[in-house]
């Protein structure tokens, strides 16, 4: 499975609210799986660790390294820019 553009697009347009997206429009689980969206959410806050300088070397690199096996370019470069 490879985290996309697309697919954080999808998680903003409901600004991370899994529920608002499951009521307002529940067929697009088949376009980002709630274990999609639970690691869009996972990847964010380890890189608010990772950018507010309260991560250790290791957790850094740990992170970067998930990122590098589940999401694509765009995707990366998407989630280190997003607050």
């Amino acid at each position: 499975m490879t985290l996309t553009r697309e697919k954080f697009a999808l998680y903003q347009r409901f600004g991370g609210d899994l529920d608002a997206r499951t009521r307002a429009a529940p067929d697009t689980r088949t376009l980002l799986s709630d274990e999609e969206w639970a690691m869009i959410d996972d990847l964010r806050m380890q890189i608010a660790v990772v950018r507010s300088g309260h991560a250790s070397e290791a957790f850094a690199t740990t992170v970067r390294q998930r990122l590098d096996e589940i999401a694509d370019a765009d995707l990366r470069a998407a989630l280190w820019d997003s607050r």
